[in-house]
């Protein structure tokens, strides 16, 4: 294995290396490299880790555009899927030649859609395995599948570490899939404190601007604040702002236009930096169906903004108590509407509960304390397997 010397610029923001050591691999199998919340976690995880490690990612959908985050000085590589198409014994057996090819210091697989890495890293003989569970897609917003719930009981013997950030799934793991630590860990995500700080917003000609920030699919249900805000009482001096695309992004253009809202709806598209967005908020919107601990709360929380959402995952448990009560029953517009009203008519309540969120994210959820303890979980994971 050769041996590189860490870049004193990479080793900043408490990275925890050291000066010289031999770069290990690592390689990542996730479900798509989109710019997701995991995603997005996996490229800041990368980064803090800098240049003494080199990475390898798969992404089983062959979507890669996270890979424009990652700093040009680290060694990453992009892989396309090398089991596209096979049936499910040619896929494990592509699996462990692959597997045994790379030869890497540590996997790390990411979510249901790549849980059978788990048993192909077994075949190979590849022990340093840690996988990550972050929540579920539409297919199981409502519910577990049960062949899942045992693949998932048999297949996490083959990982050293198995991480959930929320306290929801930390419980479920420890009920339904018979996880407990110290494999089972409960790691939070964390947040840039600096990148989302609160800034100075434009004003919209007085409207109230409520945003809401991620994928435009199914499970993130953009639609509930469409229909939310054409129930509204005080909905003419209010704005929903939606940054994202996706899938569902024409059924919610559809529903604004059949509610007669899309006058007071702008549709942003993606963005490659959503820091300003939420500087152009007033009040953070997250109506989604299933949730664990979403990032976008977490860099709303960070740059002051007051929150109304479903309380789905860790949701209500992420912002701070004086916020709680503007966290409703998932599903239902009628209360997502009320506490927008609410929030229109207090501007002053918006601002307390903004403030209130920014402390919280301060001490709860910085990126360098909580990215720090997977870079820790990583290197005890490769160590202990290595030693």
């Amino acid at each position: 294995m050769t041996v590189a010397f860490v870049d004193q610029d990479l080793a900043s923001e408490g990275s925890l290396r050291s000066a010289q050591r031999p770069v290990a691999h690592h390689l990542h199998v996730l479900p798509s490299f989109g710019l997701g919340g995991r995603e997005i976690r996996a490229v800041e995880l990368i980064n803090l880790q800098g240049a003494g490690v080199r990475h390898t990612i798969v992404s089983l959908d062959g979507c890669f555009d996270a890979m424009q985050r990652i700093d040009g000085r680290i060694d990453v590589r992009s892989v396309p899927s090398p089991v596209d198409g096979m049936r499910p014994l040619g896929r494990i057996g592509a699996m462990r030649s692959f597997l045994r090819t790379q030869a890497p210091d540590l996997l790390l697989t990411y979510n249901w859609g790549s849980i059978e890495w788990l048993l192909g890293a077994r075949l190979a003989g590849i022990k340093p395995v840690v996988h990550h569970e972050d929540g579920f897609g539409t297919d199981e917003a409502t519910g577990q599948k049960k062949r899942r719930i045992w693949a998932r009981r048999v297949l996490f013997a083959y990982a050293r570490a198995v991480i959930v950030p929320s306290r929801k799934l930390e419980d479920l793991a420890r009920r339904t899939w018979a996880q407990k630590p110290p494999r089972l860990l409960y790691l939070p995500n964390g947040v840039d404190l600096e990148r989302f700080a609160p800034g100075v917003r434009k004003g919209h000609g007085g409207a109230v601007v409520f945003g809401c920030v991620g994928g435009v699919r199914p499970e993130k249900n953009q639609i509930l604040a469409v229909e939310a805000l054409a129930r509204m009482k005080w909905g003419d001096i209010a704005e929903l702002h939606i940054v994202g695309d996706g899938t569902d992004l024409p059924r919610v253009r559809a529903r604004a236009e059949k509610l007669k809202v899309a006058d007071r709806c702008r549709f942003v598209g993606a963005v490659r930096d959503p820091a300003p967005v939420y500087r152009d908020f007033d009040v953070f919107l997250i109506p989604s169906k299933t949730e664990q601990m979403p990032l976008a709360l977490l860099e709303a929380m960070a740059t002051s903004l007051p929150v109304i959402g479903c309380d789905v995952g860790d949701v209500a448990q992420m912002v701070a108590p004086q916020n709680r009560d503007w966290v409703v029953r998932s599903d239902d517009p009628e209360r997502l509407a009320e506490a927008m009203d609410q929030a229109v008519r207090d501007n002053a309540r918006r601002h307390t509960l903004g403030a209130a969120n920014r402390a919280r994210a301060e001490a709860d959820f910085d990126r360098k304390l909580c990215y720090g303890r997977y870079v820790e979980v990583y290197r005890k994971v490769a160590g202990a397997v290595a030693g």
